[in-house]
């Protein structure tokens, strides 16, 4: 049965993506396997892929470390000489072709004449390898989103300070360990090591090594160990800090605050706590993203207004006490651009950190200030944790709470087909009304009637 896969393999049953590649036969015998196998950790497809980019050229580079170590053990045997130091493998390498039946190895000691032009001929000298070309190439082929190329060119940046050379093919894996040891050491948080600098420079390595201008990736098994930490509450807003934001939302605000910001503060917490959406999903929202179809409000959170996680549009209708607060007064007031910022007043915004972020990022700052100030739950991603609790409890379906907050389909027949509208709105329906004065639930109602507005 043939095996090899280009993209990705997402399991029937978990909807978790695995990354599966046939070995090649010359190397099976020494692996004692066929197939490399191994959990990406992420159901998100566009995560998979970049993920499974990078153990691709992970195990490539390993199948090349093989390759060169039983290569330069037949040709020092061919000469008929004792080995020198400088000829045998790595000792990874060696572990990998000791203990097999009927291939005895060994790395003697001392010099010949002619080994060192022998492993000259065999490991021939790295050309230097620039991070920035490499970089910018990767970024391209890979379609990294601008944030990600900003964040990670600065840990590049910082690991050439570190090195004091910009060629990758000078850095070892020492100094790599040596780079994660002193960033651990100066503070830094281990997540923030492992999964923005070392992540950054293994997935530059591992795609310098797949396109053939490293040998090797120094990068290949540096691992950063990360504590896992004591959770002492859920990571969802309670039902006081949820009536509190949303008290404090219904304003009034002050006098100074630009109509943006207002706007901001009053709508972004009543969308996110009905439609479970992401925070920059809803402060880049346009008013041509808000329609009337079928008699039911509803929002479209696309790619085509900003950066989605997961690259996908989809509909959210919107809930019926939204509508009633005149949500859609609103956009119509507005117009088709964006709802929550002025374009024109964006001078210090950048594709890297666009406006619609610092939206979000102002808004979690405020709500910090009205006295949601623990840090275990984040101030607007903790309405999306809210929405599945309060959905589950209101006993919608998981994939329907899953295709309205945008989470990956769980299995591979969920992906087929799509959950229509009036699906979604009926499920939108019964989520617990929130009141000004205080948070309660209605669930298990009939849904109200389709609201019938004319749109914006």
């Amino acid at each position: 049965m043939v095996l090899a896969m280009a993209r990705p393999w997402r399991h029937p049953k978990t909807g978790m993506y695995w990354f599966r590649r046939r070995v090649p036969k010359e190397l099976q015998f020494l692996l004692g396997r066929n197939e490399e196998r191994k959990t990406l950790g992420t159901k998100e497809p566009a995560l998979a892929k970049t993920r499974y980019l990078e153990k691709a050229a992970e195990v490539e580079a390993r199948w090349s470390r093989l390759r060169s170590g039983e290569a330069a053990l037949e040709t020092c045997s061919i000469a008929g000489r004792p080995t020198s130091r400088s000829c045998a493998p790595e000792p990874s390498v060696a572990r990998s072709f000791a203990g097999w039946p009927g291939r005895p190895i060994a790395f003697p000691s001392g010099s010949a004449d002619g080994a060192a032009a022998i492993c000259e001929e065999t490991h021939p000298p790295q050309q230097p390898v620039p991070w920035r070309p490499v970089f910018e190439a990767y970024a391209a082929e890979a379609k990294l989103a601008p944030s990600t190329i900003k964040r990670w060119t600065g840990v590049l940046v910082a690991l050439e300070g570190a090195m004091e050379t910009d060629d990758l093919a000078r850095i070892t894996r020492h100094d790599l360990i040596a780079w994660k040891t002193a960033l651990l050491a100066s503070g830094r948080d281990p997540r923030t090591v492992r999964d923005a600098y070392v992540a950054a420079v293994k997935a530059v390595m591992n795609w310098a090594v797949a396109n053939g201008h490293l040998s090797t990736s120094a990068a290949a098994g540096v691992m950063v160990l990360v504590p896992t930490k004591p959770q002492t509450r859920d990571r969802e807003l309670t039902d006081t800090e949820a009536d509190t934001i949303l008290r404090a939302a219904l304003g009034p605000h002050g006098p100074r605050l630009s109509r943006e910001k207002a706007a901001a503060r009053r709508w972004i917490p009543w969308l996110c706590a009905y439609c479970g959406a992401r925070v920059n999903e809803m402060t880049q929202l346009r008013g041509q993203d808000v329609r009337l179809e079928k008699g039911i409000w509803i929002l479209r959170i696309t790619p085509d207004a900003g950066r989605v996680k997961t690259g996908r549009w989809r509909d959210v209708p919107l809930h019926p006490n939204l509508v009633a607060q005149r949500f859609p007064d609103f956009v119509r007031a507005r117009g088709n651009g964006p709802l929550f910022y002025d374009p024109k007043r964006g001078r210090d915004g950048s594709t890297a950190h666009p406006i619609y972020k610092k939206v979000g990022e102002r808004l979690a700052a405020w709500v910090r200030s009205l006295g949601v100030d623990d840090t275990g739950v984040d101030p607007n991603h903790g309405w999306r944790h809210r929405f599945k609790t309060v959905g589950r409890r209101a006993g919608i379906d998981a994939a329907i709470l899953d295709a309205i907050q945008g989470h990956a389909a769980r299995t591979e027949g969920e992906q087929y087909g799509r959950f229509p509208v009036e699906a979604l709105y009926h499920a939108i329906c019964r989520l617990p009304a929130y009141d000004a004065g205080f948070i309660r639930g209605r669930s298990g109602e009939s849904p109200p009637a389709p609201e019938r507005l004319v749109p914006p």
